[in-house]
């Protein structure tokens, strides 16, 4: 067998990140290297494409680990410290362990040795076992530079008395002062940075375990960005500094979309969902004149009550303006007295005129329809590069995690959209 180098690639075990890792993975299988991709036990089940996939890219292959819960458990995972918590203790076991049965298909000529780590920029357990084995490892920051830079910032600014803060106890004059002192000055309010820093006291163990799994990638050889220079210019040389190597690669979707062409059926299983696409929402959109919709997804991880999603419905059927929305069936996070979610009804009928609602929708695609002519979007940052790409004005409404660092970011209006409904905005 001829010795090529093998990576073994470890995605955050959420949509938004699988999809840039497994973009990354395929780029790199095309150049002739042996990828192993490592789902989760959970999202291994949920992925329609991997046999298509392992056709299409002979180099690629799939396995998977626990993420640290029952594999008979069948509830969504959430971003919640008992998750992360279960990641860097067991998952990291049981990463060592198929790390150990990669080894030995590779002695017996199965596989080749594995040569390099990418982990997961958001935790630290890859860099862990790349450490404890003597593997070389790289990050890959799936998130903007300028969110790195935030949570990298953070032990500076406790230092300085800048946190914590507390919603409840801080006014709303001090939660929206601008961060001071360093290379973020004049970007970001506290209210901006990342959950976890919206609590009482620094010696929280919550606190110092999200500070230390976003400071691991600084231990690793380097760190890949889904970013272009022109996006973030400002901020990588300081994290080039921190870091040792920083890579911008970005947009990896387009890099990717460039390489396989324009087969629809190669580009839909490239990008692996976890969650079942509505294509049908193509032909609404064919009806629909030039720059006439608004296109409304909060991605994979936002949940809101039923009474924010109705407020929402009656806002885009009160704009005016035709609309196609993405809401997936798991976004109320509310249950009514007998333990049942509450949806709300008119969703699940549905706008007669003016409206489409699916549960999941070809982003990528629908971005670049003529008919689409802005974005209301949570600001994660896949769907920021998408709407770029695609030359989509943004409509920011920011929840968790990156979001509110990557709206900050690109709160400008984007030069050479292509308008149209984007005046909603006001």
């Amino acid at each position: 067998m001829e010795l090529k180098p093998h990576v073994v690639m470890v995605p955050l075990p959420f949509q938004g990140h699988i999809k840039p890792f497994l973009c990354l993975a395929q780029l790199l299988s095309q150049t002739g290297l042996y990828i192993t991709f490592v789902n989760t036990r959970y999202n291994h089940k949920r992925f329609s494409n991997l046999s298509a996939l392992s056709l299409q890219f002979p180099n690629l292959q799939f396995e998977s680990i626990s993420d640290g819960m029952p594999d008979e458990d069948d509830q969504p995972r959430s971003l919640t410290f008992d998750f992360f918590y279960g990641l860097k203790y067991q998952s990291r076991e049981h990463l060592k362990e198929l790390i150990g049965t990669l080894s030995r298909r590779s002695e017996n000529a199965q596989s080749p040795p594995i040569t390099c780590i990418i982990g997961d920029g958001s935790v630290s357990f890859p860099v862990d076992v790349a450490e404890e084995l003597g593997i070389p490892v790289i990050s890959f920051c799936c998130h903007s530079a300028h969110y790195l830079l935030a949570n990298i910032c953070i032990p500076k600014l406790i230092e300085d008395g800048q946190l914590p803060y507390h919603e409840e106890k801080d006014t709303n004059h001090r939660i929206n002062i601008e961060v001071a002192g360093l290379e973020l000055e004049g970007r970001l309010r506290l209210k901006d940075l990342p959950d976890f820093c919206v609590l009482k006291d620094v010696n929280d163990p919550a606190y110092q375990f999200f500070v230390n799994e976003a400071l691991a990638m600084t231990r690793s050889s380097g760190v890949i960005f889904n970013t272009a220079d022109d996006l973030e210019a400002p901020c990588l040389p300081t994290i080039a500094n921190i870091c040792g190597r920083a890579y911008t690669i970005g947009p990896l979707h387009a890099l990717l979309n460039s390489q396989i062409g324009h087969n629809r059926s190669q580009l839909t299983a490239s990008h692996g969902s976890l969650w079942k696409t509505k294509h049908d929402c193509m032909t609404w959109l064919d009806s629909q004149p030039s720059r006439s919709v608004l296109y409304v997804s909060f991605g994979s991880l936002v949940k809101t009550s039923s009474a924010q999603l109705l407020e929402i419905w009656n806002g885009l059927v009160d704009s005016g303006y035709s609309f196609l929305w993405a809401v997936r069936p798991d976004m109320v996070d509310e249950e009514n007295d007998n333990g049942i979610v509450s949806f709300p009804k008119v969703l699940e009928i549905g706008p007669k005129e003016r409206g489409y609602i699916v549960d999941w929708a070809p982003q990528e695609r629908v971005l670049a329809h003529d008919a689409v002519g802005g974005f209301l979007t949570h600001g994660g940052w896949n769907s920021i590069l998408e709407s770029i790409l695609a030359g989509v004005p943004m409509i920011g409404w920011p929840n968790l995690g990156d979001q509110r660092v990557d709206h900050t970011e690109n709160n400008q209006d984007i030069d050479g959209g292509k308008g149209g409904v984007s005046k909603v905005s006001g």
